[in-house]
C-alpha cells in the first residue's frame, strides 16, 4: 500500500519516463536520417571526386604505386569502411576494409539504432575508354559517435529538468495534499472519542470540499452523541428522578440500596436517615403550592449538600414521599451518623428563620443503622425511629438502637489502624476472584476481590475495612499488596487475565503511579495481562487524575475499565473525552432486567453510545439464565455473576 502523495511522485516519474524514451527515439531517429543523408552524400562525391583523379592513371601498371598511395591517404582519413576498384571485366583492382566497431558507442546503442552503410559509385575513365568503376562506403562510427552524443546530452538534460521539475512538485504536492493528512488526523481522532475541526480551509477546490465535508461530519457526530447522551438522561431522570427536587426518587432508593445489601461485597455497615417535613398541608393551606415547592426544593437543596459534604461516595439522597426525604451513607458508623443527623437537624431549623415556613417546628430526623437486617425491616425500623422524634418535641432527632454494637463493630479507630498496619505488615490478605465471561461464553478476565484476616483468623469484610482504610490513609498500602500478589500469579502464568480494582485515590498519587510503572516495566510484554477498574462515581470526581494514569499504563497495553457505572445521575458526555475500554453497569440495572422496562431502555443506550465510541460493556451481578439472555440480548458484550461463576478463593491468606 502507497501514500497518495507516493503515488502522485511515481505517476509523474513514470510520465516524465515515458516523455524521456518518446522525445529522445525521435530525436535519434531523426538524427539517424540526417547523418545517413549526410553519408550518403560524402560517399558520392568522395567516389566522384577520387574516381576523376585515379581515371587517367588506373590503367597504366606503373602508376599502380602512386594509385595505392592516393587510396590509402583517403581510406587512412578514418571517414570511410570500404573502398573497392573493380576493372570492366569485374576483376578487383584494390580493395581496402575497415571494421564497423566504434569506439566509446556500446554495442547495444549499435544494435538497437542501426545505420545502413551507405555507398557511393562511379565510373573510371581514360579518355572515351572506361577504366573500371570505384565503390566508396562511408564510416558509420562518425555517426554513431555523434548520435551517441547527442541522445547522452538530451539524457543529462531531461534527467536534470526532471529532477529539478519533480523537487517542486513535490514540495507543490506537500503543501497540497497537506489538508488530507489533516482529514486523517481528524477521522483518527473522531475514532478516538475527540470531534476536532480544522480551521484552515484548503484553497483546492475539491480539497476545500472534503475538508469542509469532514468538519461538517464532526460537528454532526458530535451533536449526534451530545443529544444520544441527552436523551438518555431525560429518560433516566423521568424514571429515577423526582423531577421538583432533582433528588433521586422511592424507586431509585428501593433499587439501589437493595443492589448494595445482595451485592457480590454486600454492605457491611451504613446509615440511613429520614426527615419529614411538618404542617405541609397547613402550609399548602395558607401560602398556596407555590411556597409548599419552594419549601421542597429548599430541604432538598440541604440533604443533597449534606451528602455532598460527607465525602461518602455511595451516599445519595431521595424523596421518598410528599414530605419525606431520605439519606443513605454506607460504610459510616454509628457516630459519624449522629454527627451527620446533628448537622442536618441544624441546617433544617434555619428554614424557618429564612422565611420558608411560618412554623418554628419544620420537621423531625429519624435514623437507623444498618446490621444485617433486611431492607423493609431497616425501613421499619428508622420510620420507627422518625416517629418515636415526633413525639419527643419539634425539631427533634432519634437513633434506633436494637442493640449495643459488638464485635468487629465494636472496635475504635485506633483499633482499626492498628489491626490495618498488623494485616498489612503480616500480609493476611485473601484473593477472591469472579469470573467475566463474553457472549460466546469464552473468558474476558477474572476480577480480584480483596479480603482481609484478622488476628483470631475471623474474615474482614471490604465494607468494613475499607472506609477506615480511607480514613487512615492505607488505601494506597492494600493497592500495592493486591497488584503485587496479581503479578506474580501473572509472571507464572502468562496466560492469566486479572481485573484489579483500584482506589481512585491511589492514581492522584505520583509515588503508586511511578511503582506501577515500574513494576509492570519489569516484563511489558506481560503487562497487557492486566487490567485496572475504578468505581465511576469517585473516578469522576479527579477526571484528570484518572486521564493522565491511562495514557501511563496505556504505553503498556494495559486497559481501564469504569466499574459500577451509571449508579449515579452524572452527564455521560465525559465518555466522548475519556479513553476507558470498558463499561462495568452497575448490578442494579441487571435484577430482574427482563421485567424491568426503565433498565432495559438504559442498558440499550448505553450499549448503543459505548459501542459507538469502540467501547465494551459489561454487566454485573447476572444471577438468573433469564437475566442473561435479556442482557445478551441487548447486545452486551459480557457478563459476570453468580449467573455465570460465583466468587472463588483464589489465594488464603499467606505472606509473601
Amino acid at each position: 500500500m502507497m501514500t497518495l502523495l507516493k503515488q502522485l511522485i511515481l505517476m509523474i516519474v513514470l510520465l516524465f519516463t515515458l516523455l524521456f524514451c518518446g522525445t529522445v527515439y525521435l530525436s535519434v531517429q531523426n538524427s539517424r536520417a540526417f547523418l545517413t543523408e549526410q553519408l550518403t552524400t560524402i560517399s558520392q562525391d568522395t567516389a566522384t571526386s577520387l574516381g576523376m583523379q585515379l581515371s587517367p592513371l588506373i590503367l597504366d601498371k606503373n602508376n599502380q604505386v602512386i594509385v595505392q598511395s592516393m587510396l590509402d591517404a583517403v581510406f587512412d582519413s578514418g571517414y570511410y569502411r570500404k573502398i573497392r576498384i573493380v576493372d570492366v571485366e569485374g576483376k578487383l583492382v584494390i580493395e581496402r576494409t575497415a571494421p564497423p566497431h566504434v569506439n566509446q558507442v556500446p554495442d547495444w546503442f549499435i544494435r538497437l539504432f542501426h545505420i545502413e552503410t551507405p555507398t557511393g559509385e562511379a565510373l573510371m575513365t581514360s579518355g572515351w575508354q572506361q577504366a573500371g568503376t570505384i565503390t566508396i562506403a562511408a564510416n558509420p562510427g562518425i555517426a554513431y559517435a555523434s548520435l551517441w552524443a547527442s541522445s547522452m546530452n538530451a539524457l543529462y538534460w531531461f534527467l536534470g529538468a526532471s529532477l529539478f521539475t519533480l523537487c517542486i512538485g513535490v514540495v507543490i504536492l506537500h503543501f497540497v495534499l497537506r489538508p488530507l493528512k489533516a482529514v486523517e488526523q481528524q477521522a483518527m481522532a473522531i475514532c478516538n472519542r475527540e470531534y476536532p475541526e480544522q480551521s484552515e480551509i484548503p484553497w483546492t477546490l475539491d480539497l476545500r470540499s472534503v475538508v469542509q465535508a469532514m468538519n461538517r461530519m464532526t460537528q454532526k457526530v458530535k451533536e449526534m452523541f451530545a443529544e444520544q447522551a441527552a436523551s438518555i438522561e431525560r429518560m433516566r431522570a423521568e424514571a429515577y428522578l423526582d423531577t421538583l427536587t432533582g433528588l433521586a426518587n422511592r424507586r431509585y432508593f428501593d433499587l439501589h440500596v437493595k443492589q448494595l445489601l445482595e451485592a457480590d461485597e454486600p454492605l457491611v455497615h451504613g446509615a440511613l436517615l429520614f426527615f419529614e417535613i411538618s404542617h405541609l398541608k397547613e402550609i399548602n393551606d395558607q401560602k398556596g403550592f407555590r411556597v409548599v415547592d419552594h419549601l421542597l426544593i429548599e430541604s432538598g437543596q440541604i440533604i443533597k449538600t449534606l451528602v455532598a459534604e460527607s465525602g461518602n461516595p455511595e451516599a445519595f439522597a431521595a424523596r421518598m414521599s410528599g414530605n419525606t426525604f431520605a439519606a443513605f451513607f454506607a460504610g459510616i458508623d454509628q457516630d459519624k451518623a449522629r454527627q451527620l443527623a446533628s448537622h442536618l437537624s441544624h441546617n433544617l431549623t434555619g428554614l424557618h428563620e429564612r422565611g420558608m415556613t411560618p412554623f418554628s417546628d419544620v420537621g423531625h430526623i429519624g435514623g437507623a443503622m444498618y446490621h444485617g437486617q433486611r431492607l423493609n425491616n431497616w425501613l421499619s425500623e428508622v420510620d420507627l425511629a422518625l416517629r418515636t422524634a415526633q413525639s419527643e418535641g419539634p425539631n427533634t432527632m432519634h437513633f434506633f438502637t436494637p442493640q449495643e454494637a459488638s464485635g468487629m463493630g465494636a472496635w475504635s479507630a485506633s483499633d482499626w489502624k492498628g489491626i490495618l498496619l498488623e494485616a498489612l505488615n503480616s500480609h493476611r490478605v485473601e484473593l477472591y476472584t469472579q469470573v467475566l465471561n463474553s457472549v460466546e461464553d469464552q473468558l474476558i478476565h477474572r476480577e480480584v476481590f480483596l479480603r482481609l484476616r484478622d488476628e483470631l483468623g475471623e474474615q474482614i469484610p471490604a465494607g468494613l475495612f475499607v472506609p477506615m482504610a480511607k480514613r487512615h490513609g492505607l488505601i494506597q498500602e492494600f493497592d500495592r499488596i493486591v497488584i503485587e500478589l496479581c503479578w506474580q500469579e501473572v509472571l507464572k502464568d502468562p496466560s492469566l487475565k486479572l481485573a484489579i480494582n483500584l482506589f481512585p485515590a491511589s492514581i492522584s498519587q505520583p509515588n503508586f503511579v511511578n511503582w506501577l510503572m515500574a513494576l509492570l516495566g519489569e516484563k511489558p510484554e506481560l503487562a497487557s495481562q492486566l487490567s485496572f477498574e475504578l468505581p465511576e462515581q469517585e473516578a469522576l470526581i479527579q477526571l484528570d487524575d484518572l486521564r493522565a494514569f491511562i495514557a501511563q499504563v496505556g504505553t503498556l497495553g494495559v486497559e481501564v475499565g469504569l466499574d459500577n457505572f451509571g449508579r449515579g445521575f452524572g452527564s455521560f458526555t465525559y465518555l466522548s473525552t475519556l479513553k476507558v475500554h470498558y463499561l462495568k453497569v452497575d448490578g442494579s440495572f441487571s435484577k430482574d432486567i427482563e421485567q424491568n422496562r426503565e433498565n432495559q431502555f438504559f442498558v440499550d443506550a448505553i450499549v448503543k453510545i459505548a459501542h459507538g465510541l469502540d467501547l465494551q460493556v459489561y454487566a454485573k451481578s447476572v444471577e438468573t439464565p433469564a437475566e442473561q439472555a435479556m442482557l445478551m440480548s441487548l447486545r452486551v458484550d459480557g457478563a459476570q455473576g453468580y449467573g455465570i461463576g460465583g466468587t472463588e478463593l483464589w489465594q488464603k491468606a499467606r505472606s509473601l
